[in-house]
């Protein structure tokens, strides 16, 4: 497998070749485009993003373009951790299981992250009907998605990196219903804060980390479109 500057030459190499810019790339994984610059440069890229990066670009370069014999396949956590010449092993769901779409698009625990033109789809995570009928009841499993959240300014409730499942049902677009964690889009960027409804029928967004210190109070002046709302996340906390 190719490491360092090799690699980030593999990677500029397979940005040409999609034909794509580094702001796609870096819209694409969530993070800054200085990161992508980084990767470049350096081949600076976290192990854990490897079989998302492969995967990212197999449309345009083969598996050789990275050093490998094959691809491992890139939902199993051991690949990040152990050898990756292991053949690709076909992913397997229950009959019954319900796909939920994995979206391009990321969610902001800061200053929010800048919207994709539209949602793009990048692949599903099965989930058991069972475990959805006991864990998160929506009014349609169908309506689920799941999401990348970055920052601090939900911590401890959720960490950098973090992956949510959210609720984007009708139902499940009302804050003024229930308080909660949601996800706003505003401004051409999306947020992930708690809303809460008060006893004058507003809503207040905050963040759940005690060092930040955002607070606002939404009247119905604000340009504010709900998303969902966030019932799970990857750490295993349900809210």
């Amino acid at each position: 497998m190719l490491t360092g500057e090799k690699l980030g030459g593999a990677i500029e190499a397979a940005i040409k070749l999609k034909g794509v810019t580094k702001k796609e790339v870096a819209a694409h994984f969530g993070v800054q485009p200085p990161s992508i610059q980084d990767w470049v440069k350096r081949g600076t890229i976290g192990k854990e993003k490897l079989p998302k990066l492969w995967s990212y670009f197999s449309d345009v370069v083969p598996a050789t373009h990275w050093g490998l014999d094959a691809i491992p396949a890139a939902d199993h956590t051991e690949s990040t951790t152990h050898s990756l010449d292991t053949s690709i092993v076909p992913a397997y769901h229950a009959p019954d299981a319900v796909l939920v779409p994995l979206l391009s698009n990321c969610g902001s625990m800061g200053p929010g992250s800048e919207l994709l033109e539209s949602d793009v789809i990048v692949g599903d995570l099965a989930l058991s009907p069972h475990w959805i009928n006991q864990q998160i009841r929506p009014q349609n499993p169908q309506e689920l998605r799941f999401i990348h959240a970055y920052g601090d300014s939900m911590h401890p409730t959720f960490t950098d990196g973090d992956v949510l499942l959210v609720d984007t049902g009708l139902s499940a677009r009302d804050p003024s219903s229930r308080e909660g964690v949601y996800v706003l889009r505003a401004n051409d960027r999306t947020f992930i804060k708690r809303v809460t409804p008060t006893f004058d029928g507003k809503l207040q967004v905050t963040s759940d980390n005690p060092s930040a210190k955002t607070v606002q109070t939404l009247n119905g002046d604000h340009q504010v479109d709900v998303v969902g709302r966030v019932v799970w996340a990857w750490n295993g906390k349900r809210l």
